[in-house]
């Protein structure tokens, strides 16, 4: 696997997860105010590094070239 498959793989992973949480969300899981701001805080965390990975994988197609 090279660099370019792991990082794919790794978003994919990332997005797998913030989906699983807005999911939870959308059920009426969280159990409370705390639990909810937590989950809106992990799913910007996701969302920053599924950017960033996005940037990197630019970056290198970039240097292929």
């Amino acid at each position: 696997m090279n660099t370019i498959e792991l990082l794919e793989k790794i978003k994919e992973n990332l997005l797998k997860r913030r989906s699983a949480i807005a999911e939870k969300m959308i059920q009426g899981r969280v159990t409370d105010f705390n639990s909810y701001h937590k989950d809106v805080g992990i799913g910007i965390g996701l969302d920053v590094s599924c950017n960033i990975i996005d940037e990197t994988l630019t970056k290198l197609n970039e240097g292929d070239e």
